[in-house]
């Protein structure tokens, strides 16, 4: 939700988001707004990470060529508008010499909720009427997370997203959302160690898989997971803290 009194609309711009990693404190991460071949660049990490789970060598370059150009244009559709609607592709960039490729990449944009719903899907399934409209809410959702796998385990994945959380801020928001495949348990994990709980999710959600080599229409089951920006009390997970209680009594 957007935050009461608060300056909205901010852009990130092309500034240096420098973080720090937690594992390696004197590792400066610069986290950029994504330009130019950026785009292309972060499409080819995303669908080598999310499509082929990070594989050295692709099944059919054919296909992992389309699924960056549809990639690439998705990304650009989604993201590439300065920031004025509080939209933001975010990159780490490989600093090699000469070299173009992303090593990490996350995007956030503002889309329409009805809880934990999101209001396209309400439409799709002719269930509008005026108790949705009177519900819908903007959220910034937070997509398009991914590193290459050369880069893994190196704080990148954290360092871009508390980059997304903190565009957020900037444009005046409370909270981050996201929406994850119930399936990945490493992401969720690392969403939950960053401060997001469920929140809600859908049996049935469209996806997009590839399967021997070719990409397939298909449904999974996903998670939407929130953070609260301003109150970290809204983001303890209370049935964790449960069963370690539980468990240190019956050890006593």
């Amino acid at each position: 939700h957007r935050q009461h009194g608060r300056a909205v609309g901010r852009a990130v711009g092309r500034r240096h988001l420098t973080t720090t990693t937690a594992a390696a404190a004197s590792e400066r991460i610069n986290v950029e707004r994504a330009r130019g071949g950026d785009y292309n660049a972060a499409a080819a990490t995303f669908v080598k990470g999310f499509f082929f789970d990070g594989a050295s060598d692709v099944e059919n370059e054919a296909e992992f060529r389309s699924l960056t150009r549809a990639q690439t244009s998705d990304l650009k559709k989604r993201y590439d508008a300065s920031g004025r609607d509080g939209s933001a592709l975010l990159v780490i960039r490989d600093n090699g010499s000469g070299s173009s490729k992303i090593l990490a990449c996350g995007g956030v944009e503002v889309r329409s909720y009805v809880g934990a719903t999101d209001y396209e899907t309400y439409v799709k399934q002719g269930r509008g009427g005026m108790d949705v409209e009177l519900n819908v809410v903007e959220r910034p959702v937070v997509a398009n997370l991914a590193t290459a796998p050369e880069a893994r385990r190196k704080g990148y994945g954290k360092a871009i997203m508390r980059a997304l959380e903190e565009v957020c801020l900037e444009n005046g928001y409370d909270e981050c959302v996201l929406v994850v495949d119930a399936s990945n348990k490493r992401a969720q994990a690392l969403y939950k160690k960053l401060g997001y709980k469920v929140i809600g999710g859908d049996k049935k959600a469209a996806a997009l898989k590839v399967v021997n080599g070719r990409a397939r229409e298909t449904t999974t089951k996903t998670l939407v997971m929130r953070k609260s920006l301003t109150n970290g009390l809204e983001n303890i997970d209370v049935a964790s803290i449960g069963a370690i209680v539980a468990v240190l009594a019956a050890l006593a």
